[in-house]
C-alpha cells in the first residue's frame, strides 16, 4: 500500500477499527475525544466530506497517514506496513474500503455463520442465537474488491451494516421496524426505540429485558422523524427509549417527547455508559472477571 492509497480509506473507519466513536455528530462533521493526546472536551474533528482531520486543541490537521504517524509515533513505511497486515482473512482487508462514490453492490446474502463476524459480536458481548434471528451475512462489492459484514435489514429495503472494522449502510437508509406476532395489526402495548442494532440486540439478549416490546431501530440519529411518523400508525400504548447518553441522544428524545409527552427516557438505566451495549460489555466482563 502507498500514502495515496491509504488516503483513500476513510479517518472515520479507521478510528472506528482503533475503537475510536466519535462523542458527537454535526453535519459532515464527527467530533472526537483527541486520539493523539489527552483532553476531556472533544475538539478534534473529521470533516467526512473532503475526509480530513484537524485537532483544534494541537493546531494540527490532514489526512489519514498523517494521523497514523502521530497516533502510533512510528514513520511512514512503518504505518503503511501496519495498514498492510490489518486484515481479518483475505477476503477482507481494512485497506479496501474506498472513500469515493462507487456505490456497494450486493453479492450474497446468507444466514450468519462466519466466524469473524460471530467473533466480533462475541467481542460485543452479543448473543449469538438472537443475532442469528435478525441479522443476515452479507457479502458485497466496492468497485473491484470485496467485502463481506453483518447485515440488518431496514424497512425500506436496505441493509445496516457492521463488522469489527467497518459501519455503514448498503442501499436506502431507514428505520427497522420489528414488530411482534400479537402485534401485526400494528398496535401494541410497548415500543422501545434503539439508536442501533447492536444495542437493540444487546437489549433482547436471551429473549431480552423487555420482551413484551416491539421495536423500531432508528439506525441513524438522522431517522428519529421517520420513526416518529412510524410510530402514528403504530400507536403503542407506551413509548420507552433507550438512546446514547450524549448530545445526539437527548436531541432524538426531545424530538421523540414533541410528538409523544408521555415516552420514558431510559437513558439513566445504563449510566454513565455511552450506551446499552457499552453497559451490558462491562457488567458481562466484570462478572467473568469474579467467576
Amino acid at each position: 500500500m502507498n500514502c495515496r492509497e491509504a488516503n483513500e480509506i476513510l479517518i472515520t473507519d479507521f478510528l472506528y477499527a482503533q475503537g475510536i466513536e466519535p462523542k458527537r455528530m454535526s453535519g459532515n462533521n464527527y467530533w472526537y475525544l483527541s486520539p493523539i493526546r489527552e483532553e476531556k472536551t472533544p475538539s478534534f474533528k473529521v470533516d467526512i466530506t473532503i475526509n480530513r482531520w484537524y485537532d483544534h486543541g494541537m493546531g494540527v490537521g490532514g489526512k489519514l497517514v498523517d494521523l497514523g504517524i502521530r497516533l502510533f509515533e512510528v514513520d511512514v513505511n512503518e504505518f503503511l506496513s501496519r495498514l498492510d497486515s490489518t486484515k481479518i482473512n483475505d477476503s477482507f482487508s481494512f485497506q479496501a474500503q474506498p472513500s469515493n462514490k462507487v456505490e456497494p453492490l450486493i453479492k450474497k446474502v446468507k444466514e450468519l455463520e462466519n466466524k469473524a463476524l460471530l467473533d466480533y459480536l462475541q467481542e460485543r458481548a452479543v448473543n449469538i442465537d438472537v443475532a442469528r434471528r435478525y441479522c443476515k451475512e452479507v457479502y458485497y462489492s466496492i468497485g473491484d474488491r470485496n467485502y463481506f459484514a453483518i447485515g440488518f435489514a431496514n424497512d425500506v429495503g436496505g441493509y445496516e451494516i457492521r463488522n469489527k472494522y467497518f459501519k455503514g449502510c448498503i442501499g436506502p437508509k431507514g428505520i427497522s421496524t420489528i414488530m411482534q406476532p400479537y402485534d401485526q395489526n400494528r398496535s401494541c402495548k410497548v415500543i422501545s426505540l434503539f439508536e442501533g442494532f447492536i444495542d437493540f440486540l444487546t437489549a433482547i439478549n436471551d429473549d431480552g429485558v423487555i420482551s413484551e416490546s416491539s421495536y423500531i431501530v432508528l439506525n441513524s440519529v438522522n431517522q428519529i422523524h421517520s420513526a416518529v411518523a412510524g410510530l402514528y400508525s403504530i400507536e403503542p400504548a407506551r413509548i420507552m427509549a433507550y438512546f446514547d447518553n450524549d448530545e445526539a441522544g437527548a436531541n432524538c428524545f426531545n424530538t421523540l417527547k414533541i410528538s409523544y409527552p408521555g415516552a420514558i427516557n431510559m437513558s439513566h438505566e445504563y449510566a454513565p455508559f455511552k450506551d446499552v451495549n457499552e453497559a451490558f460489555v462491562y457488567l458481562k466482563s466484570k462478572s467473568q472477571s469474579h467467576d
